[in-house]
Order: C-alpha cells, then structure tokens, then sequence
C-alpha cells in the first residue's frame, strides 16, 4: 500500500533557475600553526592562502602564499569571497576557518566556507570536501519573491521584517527601497522566511505550494482509496530522513503516509491546514538532525500557533508534532501514540500558489465541519491576519496610514472623510500604527471564519468636513482643523489673523498673506 501512495505522489521537479557558481581552486586557510602543519597535507592542488593565527614556523609548499596582514573582513559565497587584509583584498574561492570564533558568524555557513570548530569529524569532511570545490557548479533558486505584496516598507516606514529576522544564512536585507534584497547565492533553502511571511510575497519556489498540495492531495486519495483509517501524515527532509527510511525499510505503520520535502521549512501552516482538510488524524513533522546549524525556531512557533486554531475549532490538541531526533524510534514512538479521527469530511480542493488562498480555503472547509463553529479566532502577535482598531477621538483622517499600507486594506473616502477597512487584506504589518501621528491605531491579531464579511469594505472612522473659512471650499475635517489650532495657538507666527489663515485652503491662504 505504501508503494502505491508513494508511486501516486511522485512528481518531476524542474527549477526555474539555477545559481552557477564558478571556482577556481583558491582556499584561505585560517588556523593555528600545530594546525596548520597538520591539514596543509590534505590541501594539495588548491592555491592555498595562509593566515596564521599565532607565530611559529610553518612548511608551506610551493603553491601557498603566508598573509601576514591582519584580518579584517570577510564575506562572500563558493567561487566570490572577498577578504580584507587592512586596505587590500583577496580574491578567494573557499574558506577553511580553524578559529575559535568563526569570522562568518551566521548561522548557516555560506557554501565554500567551513568552520568545523573542535568536531573532529566535520574537519575530516572539510578537508575531503574542498579539494573537489573546483570548477563550475549550480543550485536551485530557492525562492519566489512578489515586492507588490511584500510588507517590509512603505514611505519610509518600517513594517515587518519576518524573512531578515528568521533567515539563519543571512541572506536577506534590506534594500533602503521600501523592499527586500534576497541574495540567491546565499539562500540554501531552509524556508524559515516562507513559514514567516505574512503577506506571501516570499515562497518557496522548489516545489510550488500548490505542487506540494496537489502532490499531497493524490498520495491522500490513493491512501483513501484502499484505507477507512486516518492518515498519519510524516514530514521530512530528502537528505538524512530519506536515507535513514529506507536504510530500515520505512519501518512504519499502514497509515503513515511519508512525504518528503527538499527541507521540512519549505511547508507550512497552508499546508498543514490543507492537509488536515484533506482528512489527516494527525502531521508530524520530523527533523533527522540532517543540519546542526538549523535550531527551526519559527516552525516550531508556527506548529505552536497552527495547534492553538485547530484546538479552537474543536479539533483537539497537538494535531501537530515537531520531533527532531536521529533516532528512529523516537519517530516510531510518536507515529504510535494513539491518535482519534478528527471526522472531517476530505475536501477535494485543489492547491494554488498562494499563501494566504489555500490556509482560508483550509480553515473554511474545517470550521464547516467542527461542532464549535467560533465566529472568530484569536490568533498570537505573530499572526497574519486581524483587524486594526481606531480610537475615534484621536483619529484627525490625515490618511497616513492609507499612504503605506501596503495590501490595500485601508482605504479613504476618495470624496468623503471617511476611513475604511478591508479585514482580509490586512497582513498585520504595523505599518498603519507606526505612521499614524495622534497614535490612534492598535492592531487586534484574529482570524474571522465569515470570509464575505472580512472581504466587505467596512467604515473605521468619519469626520464631518471643514469648508475654507474664505471661499468655502472643502479642504480638511474639523477635527484636523481643530488639532492644529489647539497645537499652534501659542506659537509666535501663528498668533491673530495668522492663526485664522490656518482655517482657509491653500490657495485663499496665499491669497490672504500678500493683501
């Protein structure tokens, strides 16, 4: 049976684009001198650039050059890392760090740099790795990337920066443009930007959320099929969890369903909601331990969140599980623990690449089918959906926060002083709040299961119009106008009839100061 669920979810992946990276040999080698002399032998053939990390003498061959200018900066990726030796740089195709404190400090290592600290075992893989770095090679890209819907900035403003917080590579920045620099030579496809991304302007490229869903969605039909029992549906990564499963023959129960992902990081909440649509009992998600540089903080906190929903749908606790061990029957432990039917009714839906269309989809089909039906759900402060709240006395309409929101949930009045409010639009940013000058703006993190009403254009806030005191046109509110009075009625240029010119449009207030 598993065969045929298997065989039912194979797929052929194609990237849109490779990263081609181009090495030519040339390798710092920063250590100690006893270390030195013990891995320069295994370096043979590379264009070696040795920087010593204390005196003593060293045998250098023919082929290595002794840097005896101090280090001051180093960056870069397989084939273009640049280091800078005071006011000169070098041009290097990989990096062996022997150091105590790694000089690339991210979490996840650039590829050509190695950092293998007192594991004895990874200097062993290093050393055997960086003799065969030499020549062309390419990766996937990763990752898709929408600046239209992508929430970082507007105007200045600084809203969510999910994706810069969570990438372990550093691999995204900030552009100084209202938008995100994602530097494709650094990303290694971890997904921890995707988990986080409110909006979905940053995706996994390498399968398509709706290539998972629909992947999913066949092995599920098949496994429906010849089973009346719930899935269990498996999570894991294509390196060590792949290998370790079929090392033991994939020594799991009839109704675990493997699927298996480039990394674990790459699905999220979408993908676990739809798959709890789709009828599974129960989603573990497995970290083999296949990279010790990933801690996979905000899945955890994701899986956290998606749990706290899914009990508030009535559908019980821990549906969702992170394991992260080595060992296989710690899996085998967790796949075993009993698990009931959630009773929901498959849907049939199929997937589409877009983050915040399937997760509502999703979360639809499951409210449907739940005894409790809560009209609303309250979601954590990391939540991608929710409503802003607006403190009608403070609120003068100036229409900052319209200026840079950045998904068109808020909206003006075009003719009228008004302040509108589309709910499912709405990602959460910040933005608004941070923009808003009377701090009139509160964010209120929830999720609202009557999608037409989130979709309707609902009134936050109105003033009545305040008409130029001169030709009587409308130009503000009076609120607006009675909170600059109030401000400047004790500045010295705004005192007698200037103060009055404060009550006229621009043109009359021109007017006015040259009679």
């Amino acid at each position: 049976m598993l065969e045929s669920v298997q065989q039912a979810g194979q797929i052929t992946l194609e990237p849109d684009e490779l990263i081609e990276f181009q090495s030519q040999g040339r390798c710092l080698l920063i250590a100690k001198v006893a270390e030195l002399n013990a891995v320069l032998p295994h370096l043979s053939g590379l264009t070696l650039y040795v920087y010593a990390l204390d005196q003593g003498h060293v045998e250098l061959p023919a082929s290595a050059t002794l840097v005896k200018q101090t280090l001051t900066a180093l960056e870069g990726w397989l084939g273009s890392f640049v280091a800078w030796f005071g006011e000169h740089q070098l041009q290097l195709d990989t990096v062996l760090d022997l150091s105590a404190k790694p000089v690339i400090s991210s979490k996840v290592a650039p590829l050509g740099y190695f950092a293998p600290g007192q594991d004895g075992q990874a200097l062993a893989e290093a050393l055997q790795q960086l003799p065969e770095l030499v020549g062309v090679f390419d990766k996937p890209r990763y990752f898709q990337y929408k600046p239209d819907i992508c929430a970082h900035s507007r105007r200045g403003v600084t809203g969510c920066s999910n994706c810069l917080d969570a990438c372990p590579a550093d691999a995204i920045s900030s552009t100084g443009s209202d938008l995100i620099n994602v530097n494709p030579n650094l990303c290694q496809g971890c997904g921890s930007c995707t988990v986080v991304c409110p909006s979905g302007a940053i995706s996994y490229a390498l399968p398509t959320l709706d290539a998972s869903i629909d992947r999913l969605r066949q092995m599920l039909q098949r496994y429906q099929s010849e089973m009346t029992q719930p899935a269990q549906l498996l999570i894991h990564d294509l390196n060590r969890a792949s290998e370790q499963l079929e090392a033991y023959q994939y020594p799991l129960a009839d109704t675990v369903v493997p699927f298996s992902i480039e990394e674990i990081g790459a699905l999220g909440q979408p993908f676990w909601f739809t798959a709890m649509a789709y009828g599974v009992s129960r989603i573990v998600v497995w970290d083999a331990c296949s990279h010790s540089d990933h801690d996979w903080h905000e899945l955890q906190a994701s899986i956290d969140e998606a749990n706290q929903m899914l009990a508030a749908l009535g559908l019980g606790d821990s549906r969702i599980q992170f394991v992260s061990s080595a060992e296989m029957q710690v899996l085998q432990n967790t796949l075993a623990a009993s698990v009931t039917a959630t009773g929901v009714e498959p849907a049939r839906y199929a997937g589409v690449d877009d983050k915040r269309r399937m997760l509502t989809m999703a979360l639809s089909h499951l409210h449907q089918q739940t005894a409790e039906q809560p009209q609303t759900l309250a979601l954590s402060d990391s939540a991608a959906f929710g409503e802003i709240l607006v403190d009608k006395q403070a609120c003068t309409l100036c229409m900052s926060c319209v200026s840079v929101c950045p998904a068109g949930a808020l909206v003006d009045g075009v003719d009228k002083p008004q302040l509108n409010f589309i709910e499912d639009l709405c990602v959460q940013c910040g933005m608004c709040e941070q923009a808003c000058p009377e701090k009139a703006i509160d964010l209120q993190p929830r999720y609202v299961f009557d999608r037409n009403m989130a979709r309707q254009k609902r009134l936050l806030h109105e003033e009545p119009v305040f008409h130029c005191i001169s030709c009587q046109k409308p130009f503000a509110t009076q609120k607006m106008i009675d909170t600059m009075i109030t401000k400047l009625a004790d500045h010295p240029m705004f005192q007698g009839p200037d103060l009055e010119r404060l009550k006229m449009c621009e043109d009359c207030r021109v007017k006015a100061m040259f009679r």
